[in-house]
């Protein structure tokens, strides 16, 4: 057994140990078994986001045990929550975070039977740091504030809100009204479709093939890549342990029944000209990524133009909600009627962690000034479009 797969006090526990039936327990696991205790616990819980067990095991599944923990909280003997946490090291301390950084968005921990209440959460902090005292800190960003209709539980801990909005468009009401967007929308597809025809065979597919998820990711990590060059934005997906996770997650969704990641490309004439990246949750579908060529071709928002036929393939399939994810953009707005504000969880565990805790959130909270401050935003975007453009001469 695993040094760190310890419960608070110091003492072992294994999977078949029994949790004591009254008050709030947290198992701390970071051994081989980790996985499977979380995913057990995940097949009857609710939950989003980087928390869904094959995005877990994919981020975390290479790390060694020190750097991975996985929280299982029992209330009243009964599991009511799961944390699934990577442990990064900031400078001299080290912070645990959900596994992905900034790919990790719009997360809810899954959540079963009880709520817990805000004594309790102080109770799973506490578990936490007796079993692993090597962490400082807990920074937990973009969360969802509820989830099908649940509140995060996390949201009893002292909370900032996260700088960037997510944005949703309800397909229930797009049912009830018979159309997919606004009539203009609708009518420039039909448009673009018939401009379209002249170059050749159009088609909408999803990778179900590890070839195709290669073909699709690799045209995605070149195109954004120029993409987020031009624009002087440093690229996320540039680390090859990010592309190396990302690649490991979308191959194993392949193996399930109703895959959880999906990849969607469109074609014109046999070659590829976008690509969109998907997760699944229990309201719908979540856009995690997407790009197009930039070519002759862009003129025809052919970015815009897979995400529509995405969204009608979603309601097709009676998907309550088509997430379009974290960050503003004009597109996003122009699809969403569902705006949501998400939060960020900065909690010292150790008098450092504290004091570093102080100045992340007050870096959060500039952050969120300037993108909630049109002037202070186009101002920055226009700086670093020059910086791009001076470093590319």
């Amino acid at each position: 057994m695993n040094k760190i797969d310890t419960i608070a006090g110091g003492k072992p526990l294994h999977s078949g140990h029994d949790v004591p039936q009254t008050g709030v327990f947290s198992r701390v696991l970071s051994g081989s078994d980790a996985f499977q205790s979380y995913s057990r616990f995940c097949k009857d819980a609710l939950y989003a986001g980087a928390q869904q067990p094959l995005w877990v095991e994919s981020w975390l599944g290479d790390k060694s045990p020190e750097e991975r923990l996985i929280a299982l909280t029992f209330k009243n003997g009964k599991p009511v929550m799961a944390l699934a946490l990577e442990v990064r090291r900031m400078g001299p301390l080290s912070v645990a975070c959900f596994a992905g950084g900034s790919h990790a968005h719009s997360n809810f921990p899954p959540i079963a039977g009880e709520r817990l209440a805000m004594g309790d959460l102080y109770a799973v902090l506490h578990d936490i740091r007796t079993a692993r005292p090597d962490i400082d800190a807990l920074i937990l960003t973009r969360m969802r504030k509820e989830f099908m209709g649940e509140p995060n539980p996390l949201l009893h801990l002292w909370h900032i809100e996260s700088a960037n909005l997510a944005f949703a468009k309800s397909l229930e009401r797009a049912r009830q009204a018979k159309a997919i967007a606004s009539t203009s929308r609708m009518s420039r597809h039909r448009k673009i479709q018939r401009k379209l025809k002249p170059f050749g065979d159009v088609r909408v597919f999803q990778a179900q093939t590890r070839q195709e998820v290669d073909r699709l990711f690799d045209h995605f990590l070149q195109w954004k890549g120029e993409q987020l060059e031009q624009r002087g934005i440093a690229n996320s997906f540039g680390p090859e342990e990010v592309q190396a996770n990302y690649r490991r997650l979308f191959y194993a969704a392949l193996d399930e029944e109703v895959p959880s990641y999906l990849l969607y490309g469109l074609e014109v004439a046999g070659e590829l000209r976008a690509v969109n990246g998907y997760s699944r949750t229990a309201e719908g579908l979540l856009c995690d990524f997407l790009a197009y060529r930039n070519d002759e071709l862009a003129q025809f928002a052919l970015g815009e133009y897979l995400t529509y036929e995405v969204v009608s393939l979603a309601m097709q399939a009676t998907d309550a909600v088509y997430d379009l994810g974290v960050g503003e953009a004009r597109y996003k707005r122009s699809w969403c009627d569902l705006e949501r504000q998400q939060f960020e969880v900065h909690v010292g565990l150790s008098f450092r962690g504290k004091m570093l805790t102080l100045i992340t959130m007050a870096a959060e909270r500039a952050k969120r000034f300037i993108k909630r401050n049109k002037n202070a935003n186009a101002f920055v975007h226009k700086a670093r479009e020059v910086l791009a453009r001076a470093k590319s001469e």
